[in-house]
């Protein structure tokens, strides 16, 4: 990646200069390896599916979003409270030391049940055609967590290391506008020529709206919209990774107007 040719200055002619991406469960189905740690550590719960225990994680994920949105990293009490408020909720209870545990395994060894789908990847090559300067990721979390995350789905591939913007390495977190225009700066751009891909509403849809960046709410949990929204909507809507896949190939999806 790098930035228009010629001059330093954004290109003008209409597309799309960069489709930027979310990490977590957005580039792969993030309850999958989840629930892998949950059931490493505290073994099968009765009609808890892998979508049942990570929507009740993120119900649970407050403290976690609000420390990456304060610029730190969160805790292992904060980690470990999601852990056991998540378990609760399927009336199991753990003790602190099981619940650290059930966190290291998601965060150290859930690889093996982490995967990008064939169908995403046809999302990121279809990014990569018809993006100008390409594919990049704006992801929160720990910059070493990240990047192994990274590694695991293959994303080298489409996205270099220059172009990946990780929350603790740059020392922004969404949804700060900032970290949205940091990213663009650092590629030679501007927020209005390029597209943001995220699942989570009030981190990566305010954060990309607040920048002026289009996006497009990877909405796969089929979540609702918040009640106030305070005027924030997103640029497209979609469910799945195949309905992804056709809206990238549409013609509305580079063809916006630039602000």
């Amino acid at each position: 990646m790098g930035q228009a040719a010629g001059s330093g200055e954004p290109d003008a002619r209409p597309g799309v200069d960069v489709v930027f991406f979310d990490i977590d469960d957005t580039l792969y189905d993030q309850a999958k390896p989840f629930a892998y740690a949950v059931r490493r550590v505290c073994g099968d719960l009765p009609g808890a599916t892998d979508a049942a225990l990570y929507d009740a994680s993120r119900r649970h994920s407050g403290p976690i979003f609000a420390a990456f949105s304060a610029r730190r990293t969160p805790t292992t009490e904060e980690y470990a409270l999601r852990m056991q408020q998540t378990l609760a909720d399927f009336g199991v209870s753990i003790d602190h030391k099981t619940a650290v545990e059930a966190q290291r395994v998601y965060a150290d060894e859930s690889g093996v049940a982490m995967s990008l789908s064939p169908a995403m990847a046809s999302c990121l090559d279809a990014c990569r055609s018809r993006a100008r300067l390409g594919v990049g990721v704006i992801s929160n979390g720990r910059k070493e967590l990240q990047a192994e995350k990274l590694g695991i789905l293959g994303i080298a591939r489409w996205v270099s290391p220059g172009a990946v913007f990780v929350s603790q390495a740059v020392g922004l977190a969404k949804p700060d506008p900032a970290l949205f225009d940091y990213a663009c700066d650092h590629l030679g751009t501007t927020p209005g020529r390029c597209i943001y891909v995220g699942d989570a509403w009030d981190t990566d849809v305010v954060g990309a709206c607040a920048a002026g960046m289009p996006c497009v709410w990877f909405n796969r949990r089929g979540r609702m919209r918040p009640q106030d929204a305070r005027g924030v909507s997103p640029t497209w809507e979609v469910g799945s990774e195949e309905e992804l896949r056709a809206l990238i190939g549409s013609e509305s999806f580079c063809r916006f107007s630039h602000k």
